[in-house]
């Protein structure tokens, strides 16, 4: 049996009409790590102090931009799931194990 961890994607939400773009960066220098670092600019506006962090760091598998379809996002994380799924249903044959529950 293959161990693997748990596998964590994001998939960054295209804008509505009236929202503001926010600052982030995405990193893909390592293939088997994506970061995201979201910068949350302190609002200078309000004259209070504001004490709260501005930058934040997230670590994915893989990160899809605004622009992905959703064919691609399917292509790459559901479909080799539903792939195994299939192979280890049609290795368990009709012995009537209900594979459901040992999913």
């Amino acid at each position: 049996m293959v161990k693997e961890t748990i596998r964590v994607y994001a998939r960054l939400k295209p804008l509505g009409r009236r929202q503001q773009a926010g600052i982030y960066s995405v990193d893909d220098d390592d293939k088997s790590v994506s970061s995201l670092e979201i910068i949350v600019p302190h609002d200078l506006a309000d004259g209070f102090v504001n004490n709260k962090r501005e930058n934040y760091k997230f670590k994915f598998q893989k990160i899809f931009d605004q622009e992905a379809k959703q064919d691609v996002v399917f292509d790459s994380i559901a479909r080799p799931v539903a792939e195994w799924y299939v192979v280890l249903a049609s290795n368990r044959g009709n012995t009537g194990s209900k594979i459901a529950f040992t999913v």
